[in-house]
């Protein structure tokens, strides 16, 4: 089967549905498929015809208006490009499968009725774009901007779900959300969790070059986190966590960039913590922090699944997350994480709560191998990449 798979960034950006996208055409490359990716020429030295791990990437112009204040309609103006892009016959595919709200919009006013259109929802484009408003650095144009989009991403994702013949979800809570919202029958949602890749992540001694490289003592603790710093991920309740636990051999490791590290790094001077906290940036090379972390903790409050977990679990890591409390804290912790199992579940309310948790696995090292080893199991026996393949496969099938 030729398989269209589509989202506006795509290798060399990195990125939860970048990860997604990546795994899921490697595994339809593997069984006989024929994936190709469309994505945007989202940097301007990037090439329209490429290619990443053997798979064909095509790249459309990335369509912006960048003139004050018809940016404001730049969504329409994408959509519409797009929609001009897609009807100039270039594509030979038996499916598309868009893993964004306006190539789903796009997709269905070119094939709709021709060629079968999954929408793969990670997050609600309209949901998502309301929480950068509420940034600590959120200037009076950005919130105006928010406040014009919003409306429009709405219309359009409403429209992109509507017209796909199948629309999946990657957590039950994501399916709860979009439901809720778009006021959809819940059978018109599938529920296809990602998987993880067993043989690139796996336990192993820990990185003593890492170590170094950080000035992190041989016999410390190392509490991991890692992804986007953003006002959702939640990152400044971490820190204040990490500020209660009274022990002088952990450290909190931040592995990720995004704009709101510069006021994160703020709160780490003010806690007087900046030689316990450690912001490494982006990196290509996570595996080493998750081999030679002792637990992983993810504060987010808005997740459509959260791969990371998956990836910490297969490096016989402990996960903490956040208990879901819709609509506050919409995420799918609880999915992945059996508490008390494979890890702990913390209070989204609660700092203390959170910092409890984790003295808890610090203090107790037989209870955090034990969880860490459950971790690993769960993730050989459930969550695998091809089950995920498989599960859209006869989705795409069933149209």
């Amino acid at each position: 089967m030729k398989i269209q798979l589509q989202n506006v960034l795509y290798y060399p950006s990195t990125g939860g549905i970048e990860s997604f996208i990546y795994n899921v055409s490697k595994i339809l490359k593997e069984t006989g498929h024929e994936p190709m990716i469309l994505s945007s020429k989202h940097n301007k030295t990037l090439s329209t015809n490429d290619s990443f791990g053997n798979i064909e990437i095509l790249r459309h112009p990335y369509y912006k208006i960048r003139l004050f204040p018809l940016n404001i309609l730049s969504p329409i103006y994408f959509v519409k490009r797009l929609e001009k892009y897609l009807d100039n016959g270039l594509f030979d595919c038996d499916s598309v499968w868009s893993n964004f709200f306006l190539d789903a919009f796009a997709s269905n006013k070119t094939f709709r009725k021709k060629i079968p259109i999954i929408y793969i929802n990670h997050a609600i484009a309209s949901n998502l774009i309301k929480l950068y408003s509420t940034y600590s650095n959120a200037s009076v144009f950005v919130r105006f901007y928010v406040k014009q989009l919003r409306p429009q991403y709405y219309l359009i994702e409403k429209q992109a779900i509507n017209e796909s013949d199948k629309v999946v979800t990657l957590s039950k809570m994501r399916k709860q959300e979009i439901c809720n919202l778009y006021g959809l029958e819940p059978k018109r949602v599938n529920v296809i969790p990602p998987g993880v890749d067993n043989k690139k992540f796996f336990p192993s001694k820990k990185d003593i070059n890492l170590l170094k490289e950080f000035k992190i003592p041989k016999d410390c603790k190392i509490i991991l986190t890692i992804g986007r710093l953003s006002h959702e991920k939640n990152l400044e309740m971490l820190i204040n966590a990490f500020k209660k636990i009274d022990k002088k051999d952990i450290f909190l490791v931040i592995v990720g960039d995004g704009p709101e590290r510069k006021y994160l790094e703020n709160i780490v001077n003010i806690l007087n913590l900046n030689k316990k906290v450690i912001f490494t940036g982006l990196r290509n090379d996570v595996l080493r922090f998750y081999q030679t972390a002792d637990l992983f903790v993810h504060t987010s409050k808005y997740e459509g699944f959260g791969l990371v977990y998956l990836e910490a679990m297969a490096c016989k890591l402990p996960c903490i997350g956040l208990k879901p409390d819709y609509p506050n804290t919409i995420v799918a912790s609880d999915e992945i994480i059996d508490d008390g199992n494979t890890g702990l579940l913390a209070d989204s309310h609660s700092v203390d709560d959170l910092s409890e948790k984790i003295s808890k696995l610090i203090d107790d090292e037989q209870f955090r191998i034990r969880l860490g080893n459950n971790s690993r199991k769960i993730c050989e026996k459930k969550f695998s990449w091809e089950k995920t393949v498989k599960s859209l496969l006869n989705l795409s099938n069933s149209i």
